[in-house]
């Protein structure tokens, strides 16, 4: 019997690109929920005394008060599809899950109840993801429209003379992996999940801010499904050994842009520089790509599993027409847009109309070297982060000013509004704002001008600011998103404690 044909091509229908909240692998959890079905919730057995002990799934307590409703696992926690625990597991507990381990039952032989209700994630198919007691932290990136991702080895040649071709080629310092993708902005998800914070109290790049966050940095995960499949479902169909993961592990974002024009969608482009990519045929209990940073060893004892792609709720996409940027008329000739208001009101009559915007937010990051470390066991910001934001915009009403005033230094408080889409009504767009961003205390850098026969008169103007600490509150880059409010918290790394999901506190 002949062989189905190797795949032609992989096009963007069959992937997904994925993010886990930090690197350390732990992003398998316990997570029952089946709370109100009492019977299916009690778990009977003999602990290793022949004692009778009970044990409440639902709720996660079990023998002496232990409670595991938070715990997290790594792989040598786990078991594989067949009931069998995987490699380098020293304890054989004949399948045991390993919740019902640590609540102290004897063996799998020795339990009583609906035992079956702690299957692990794809014991019974993806299609069961939710119904199991196993969930993943690793959550995909939605509305993405385009992924590349590369590594380049340096090698150093080893000479010596009496010989004229190289006796070895050594790698001296650690593989440059790099990975940058984009995607619509919506309403602030992504950057939730990328570890910014979006509250808009805080410097956005606070989420990220932190030592340990740092020290290990995010994987990402990029699904491929069979040719011809959609990622959202087809991930769930598709058999195991016809799905690939590649995965790049201790991810550190080193760029962060945000882009809108008249005829395109406001779009954010993204840089990752990481230390590790590894490939997987399936999607379960693989292990992760991460290197630990205090040896420069393969983390090996923790492992990933990806949940379902999905669509993605909320706002498909955001639109050029419901943006609107106060400039707080602060360009020196050209007369500028002053107040967020949707429109053009009779206040703006004159100003310069805005064809498009960028905002760069670029994150220079050291490596820091010791002796003993193949990798950095750390790549830090190097701050003060200066972030630009360039607006370009037809001419239309000039004003009085005068360079030598803007000499000291004037400041200004600039701000972008994203609204979601509303069909074309009675009145401006009311919705509440899916996206906000602030650009305080921010002064004019640069402002010039185009002019030239079949052309329109345009002026560029680029805005500057600086990036500090938590606690600056006006001056820096603030971002709002209407999907969720708050700041990731610190990654939880191993053996730390009970597992909370980003604002879970």
């Amino acid at each position: 019997m002949s062989e189905l044909p190797a795949r032609n091509r992989v096009i963007y229908q069959s992937e997904a690109l994925f993010i886990s909240p930090d690197t350390t692998g732990h992003h398998i959890y316990y997570s029952p929920n089946w709370t109100g079905n009492e019977a299916r919730c009690m778990i009977t057995g003999k602990n290793t005394g022949n004692a009778n002990i009970k044990f409440d799934v639902c709720a996660g307590t079990g023998v002496d008060g232990s409670d595991f409703s938070g715990a997290t696992f790594a792989c040598y926690d786990a078991y594989d599809e067949s009931g069998s625990f995987l490699p380098g597991v020293d304890l054989d507990m004949s399948g045991m899950h390993p919740v019902l381990v640590l609540a102290g039952f004897s063996g799998k032989g020795a339990i009583e109840g609906q035992a079956e209700t702690l299957a692990h994630i794809g014991e019974q198919g993806r299609k069961d993801f939710d119904n199991g007691s196993w969930k993943s932290a690793i959550s995909q990136l939605k509305r993405v429209q385009s992924a590349n991702y590369s590594f380049t080895i340096n090698r150093q040649d080893i000479n010596q003379f009496g010989h004229l071709g190289r006796l070895d080629a050594v790698v001296l310092e650690a593989p440059t992996v790099s990975m940058d993708f984009s995607y619509y902005l919506t309403d602030g998800f992504n950057e939730r999940m990328l570890g910014f914070s979006t509250d808009g109290q805080q410097q956005n790049l606070s989420g990220i801010m932190t030592r340990s966050q740092n020290e290990f940095g995010n994987s990402f995960f990029i699904l491929t499904v069979p040719e011809g499949r959609d990622a959202v479902l087809g991930d769930q169909l598709a058999k195991e050994d016809n799905k690939s993961v590649i995965s790049l592990g201790n991810g550190y974002i080193t760029d962060y842009s945000i882009e809108a024009s008249v005829g395109s969608f406001p779009t954010v482009s993204v840089s990752v520089e990481g230390v590790n990519i590894k490939s997987d045929i399936g999607t379960e209990w693989k292990a992760i790509p991460a290197i630990d940073p205090s040896d420069g060893t393969l983390d090996c004892d923790t492992c990933f599993s990806l949940p379902p792609a999905e669509k993605g709720t909320g706002e498909s996409v955001l639109k050029p027409g419901d943006i609107t940027i106060d400039l707080a008329d602060a360009a020196l000739i050209s007369k500028q847009i002053s107040g967020d208001q949707p429109g053009y009101g009779p206040e703006d009559k004159g100003s310069a109309h805005i064809q498009s915007f960028t905002l760069s937010t670029p994150l220079g990051r050291s490596d820091l070297q010791r002796l003993g470390n193949s990798y950095a066991y750390a790549k830090e910001i190097d701050f003060p982060v200066t972030c630009t934001l360039t607006v370009n915009a037809l001419v239309a009403d000039l004003k009085a000013g005068n360079l030598v005033n803007m000499l000291c230094g004037k400041e200004y408080d600039l701000s972008v509004s994203m609204k979601p889409p509303k069909c074309v009504e009675c009145g401006s767009n009311d919705n509440s704002e899916a996206v906000r961003i602030d650009f305080k205390n921010a002064l004019l850098d640069s402002e010039s001008f185009s002019s030239s026969i079949g052309d329109n008169k345009t002026v560029d103007l680029t805005f500057s600011t600086q990036i500090g600490g938590p606690e600056e509150a006006g001056v820096g880059v603030f971002f709002s998103g209407s999907e969720n409010i708050g700041s990731k918290l610190p990654p939880r790394v191993k053996n730390t404690g009970d597992f909370h999901k980003y604002f879970e506190s």
